[in-house]
């Protein structure tokens, strides 16, 4: 790919680093907050931030009208929903196994670009669809104590909310520097988020835990994981294609196993593992091909 894609490369391997940290710290804060409690306290720490820097770097925040709400639903869909039911669906299962499940990201990339942008889907791509839906039922049925319904189908709801925040975003890469663009996503995800969180708390008034650590972990992880990561993230995206980011995304996987490990003693069952390396395998696949093409 050439030395100008180094730096980028790095960027999109330590951005999966941070989000498989983030998995575990989502696993461990929901028992104390509810999902979209967490998201909107994160969401207002990366907004009161960005904002701060655009003020001073941009002088305000500058998005052409015509894009607004092509903006504010990039944000609602990719901040708000996705970190909320991201939330959610991990405090149902694991940190390894929604990490995992997160790991079909680029499948279901490539089925939406064949319905936003008709690419075609060839039969190897097939192929390999079919051994990552292998692999989730492998995950499933390989978990000891049986696995969350429910968890399970919040990561793939996820999965294809992140997919498609990918896609629905790709043309604003190019119109807007990095710190515009972010700011403008996180604002409208906070501004999404707030209902959320008030409906939700009002459903189900789960208590709110508050603790040192939490607090910490709180904005640790707003900082690091969602506003450096969602940086890299973009800033990849900008330099590589597609297809090849989600390539090197599936560091995700391996790096949430191996935290799970050393912080909770967690390890997936044999099963488990052998399905996650056929759904790492098979998107790798498709990721390569799309590469050379």
């Amino acid at each position: 790919m050439g030395k100008s894609k180094a730096i980028p490369l790095l960027a999109i391997i330590g951005v999966n680093f941070t989000w498989g940290f983030d998995f575990i710290a989502i696993e461990y804060m929901m028992d104390f907050i509810p999902p979209s409690v967490f998201t909107l306290i994160r969401l207002i720490i990366g907004s009161v931030i960005l904002t701060v820097f655009v003020l001073i770097k941009r002088g305000g925040l500058h998005i052409k009208k015509e894009d607004r709400i092509k903006v504010f639903i990039a944000g609602g869909i990719g901040m708000a929903f996705y970190f909320t039911v991201e939330s959610f669906g991990t405090g149902m299962t694991s940190a390894s196994f929604s990490s995992l499940i997160m790991a079909t990201v680029p499948v279901f990339g490539m089925i939406g670009d064949r319905l936003v942008y008709g690419n075609r889907i060839t039969p190897f791509k097939v192929i390999c669809i079919a051994a990552s839906i292998l692999g989730v039922y492998m995950l499933v049925s390989g978990e000891p104590m049986g696995i969350s319904v429910i968890g399970l189908a919040a990561m793939l709801a996820a999965a294809i909310l992140w997919a498609f925040y990918i896609i629905y975003t790709k043309t604003l890469f190019d119109k807007y520097d990095l710190l515009t663009l972010l700011t403008g996503l996180f604002l409208s995800g906070t501004i999404v988020q707030i209902p959320i969180a008030l409906i939700s708390q009002g459903i189900s008034h789960t208590p709110v835990i508050i603790t040192p650590q939490g607090i910490l972990i709180t904005i640790v992880t707003a900082i690091i994981c969602i506003i450096i990561g969602e940086f890299g993230y973009v800033y990849a995206i900008g330099k590589l294609s597609p297809t090849v980011t989600s390539a090197f995304e599936n560091v995700l996987p391996v790096t949430t196993v191996i935290f799970s490990f050393f912080i909770f003693g967690k390890m997936l069952s044999v099963m488990q593992i052998i399905g996650g390396l056929i759904i790492m395998a098979s998107v790798t696949a498709i990721a390569l091909i799309e590469s050379r093409t």
